[in-house]
C-alpha cells in the first residue's frame, strides 16, 4: 500500500461522508450549520454534559492539523499545558473484580491461517515488576475493570486532547498506571469511542486521545509526551503514572498512526483496531514490540485483503490477527453507536453501523494487560489451539513470531 492509495483512500472517505450527509435529509446529532467535518468538534471545543453512552460531539471541525508523517520519536516539541481539564464526564462505573482463577493457556500449537507456524523467534509475555504486578485481577476482561473511569475534555497540548482515566481510584493503593494514546477513524473525535476507551480505562490505562479528525503520529507522538510530564509536574497525574510502559492504539486512520508510533522506546505493545496502513516509510522496521491486530468480516470498507492482512504480512514483530465472524460488524463497528459518524442507513451500505466495539473489547483488554502488565490469565485469549479468539465468534487467528 503507497502513500498515493492511502491519501486516495482518505479522499475517498470524506468525499462519501460529505455526500451521504448532504443527500436526502440526513443530518447529524446535535450539529452546526458552520461547514467542516460531520461530527467532529474543532481543537479544544468541550464535550459538556457528555455521558456514557451519549457521544454529543458537535460539527465543524479541523481536519489533519498535524499532517501526515511526524517528526521522529522523542523530537516533537511539547505545547502548553492547557490548565487543568475544563470538563468531566463519568464513562464507567468501579466494578469490584474478582480474583482470576484460570491459568494460562498453552503457549505451543500451530498459528493459525496464513500465519507463521509456532516457533522459537517470538516472546513470552514477561512478569513483568513494578507497580503493574498489583493490578488486580479479573476473570472477565468484557466487563469494566476494578477503575472507575472519566472522560476529561480540552487538555493537552493546546487543548487539544481528549483523556480517559480514573479517576477516584487514580493511583489507589500506590498503583502507577499505564499510559496509552489514541488515533481516532478519519472525520471523527476521541468522545465518539467512549465505550472502548472507558472500558480500556476502567483497567488501569490512562489514555490520551488526539482530538484530530484525521490523526497522524505527529499529534499521538506529542500527546504521549505530554503526558509523560505529568508525572513529574504538580496536577492530578503526579507520581501516579508508569512512565516506562506505553501502548499506542488506534482504529481505521489512527490504526495506522498508532503503528508510525510504536518505534517510541518505551513502548511495549501496539494495538490496531480495523486498521489503515502507518505513513512513516520506516514506521515496520521501526517497531519492537508486538502488535495486534484486528478486522471482521462485515468491514467492507477497510477490508482484511486490502489492509490488514498487508499490514500483518509487513509487520517485524511478533503479531496476532484475529478476525470477528459477523457480517454485521462494518467498519463502523468501533464507535459509539449513538455517536456523530453514525447516521444510520445513509453511511450503512458502506461503513456498516456503529456497534461500541462490542465484541472487540475484551481481547483489545485481554492484549493491553498481557503486554503491558504481564497478566499470565489473559494469555488464554491469544495462545493454544483452543484460545479464545480461536473459536466463534473469531474465525482462526493468524499469528507470525509466535512461541
Amino acid at each position: 500500500m503507497n502513500s498515493h492509495s492511502v491519501s486516495a483512500m482518505s479522499a475517498g472517505l470524506l468525499a462519501v461522508i460529505f455526500a451521504a450527509c448532504s443527500s436526502s435529509e440526513a443530518r447529524l446529532p446535535n450539529s452546526s450549520d458552520t461547514g467542516g467535518v460531520p461530527g467532529a468538534p474543532a481543537a479544544g471545543a468541550s464535550a459538556v454534559g457528555t455521558t456514557v453512552p451519549a457521544a454529543t460531539s458537535g460539527s465543524g471541525g479541523v481536519v489533519a492539523s498535524s499532517g501526515r508523517g511526524g517528526a521522529t520519536a522523542g523530537t516533537s516539541g511539547v505545547g502548553g499545558s492547557g490548565g487543568s481539564p475544563s470538563t468531566s464526564t463519568v464513562v464507567a462505573g468501579m466494578s469490584g473484580s474478582s480474583a482470576g482463577t484460570g491459568g494460562a493457556a498453552a503457549a505451543s500449537g500451530s498459528a493459525g491461517t496464513g500465519g507463521a507456524s509456532a516457533g522459537t523467534s517470538g516472546t513470552e509475555p514477561a512478569l513483568v515488576t513494578g507497580s503493574c504486578e498489583t493490578l488486580p485481577e479479573v476473570t472477565d476482561y468484557t466487563k469494566a475493570g476494578p477503575f472507575d473511569a472519566k472522560m476529561f475534555s480540552n487538555v493537552g497540548p493546546g487543548n487539544n486532547y481528549t483523556m480517559y482515566r480514573p479517576d477516584t481510584s487514580l493511583g489507589k493503593d500506590g498503583f502507577k498506571h499505564p499510559i496509552a494514546t489514541w488515533g481516532n477513524g478519519i472525520a471523527t473525535t476521541p468522545d465518539e469511542y467512549q465505550k472502548l476507551l472507558s472500558h480500556i480505562a476502567s483497567h488501569g490505562f490512562v489514555i490520551i486521545a488526539c482530538n484530530d479528525t484525521q490523526a497522524e503520529r505527529a499529534c499521538l507522538n506529542a500527546g504521549m509526551d505530554w503526558l509523560v510530564m505529568q508525572d513529574a509536574e504538580s496536577g492530578p497525574l503526579q507520581g501516579k503514572l508508569d512512565t516506562t510502559r506505553e501502548a499506542t492504539i488506534g482504529y481505521s486512520w489512527g490504526g495506522g498512526a498508532a503503528i508510525d508510533t510504536a518505534n517510541r522506546p518505551n513502548v511495549k505493545t501496539t494495538l490496531s483496531l480495523h486498521g489503515m496502513p502507518p505513513r512513516e516509510t520506516d514506521a515496520w522496521s521501526a517497531m519492537h514490540a508486538p502488535l495486534m491486530l484486528t478486522t471482521s468480516t462485515g468491514d467492507n470498507f477497510v477490508t482484511a485483503s486490502g489492509y490488514v492482512t498487508p499490514n500483518y504480512d509487513n509487520s517485524k514483530v511478533q503479531t496476532f490477527y484475529g478476525t470477528l465472524e459477523n457480517a454485521s460488524a462494518g467498519h463502523l463497528y468501533i464507535a459509539d453507536s449513538n455517536s456523530a459518524i453514525c447516521i444510520g442507513a445513509v453511511l450503512g451500505d458502506t461503513f456498516g453501523t456503529c456497534g461500541d466495539a462490542k465484541q472487540e473489547q475484551g481481547p483489545a483488554v485481554a492484549w493491553l494487560r498481557l503486554w503491558v502488565c504481564g497478566d499470565q490469565n489473559a494469555k488464554s485469549y491469544f495462545y493454544g489451539d483452543d484460545c479464545t479468539l480461536c473459536k466463534s465468534p473469531w474465525l482462526k487467528p493468524q499469528r507470525k513470531m509466535w512461541p
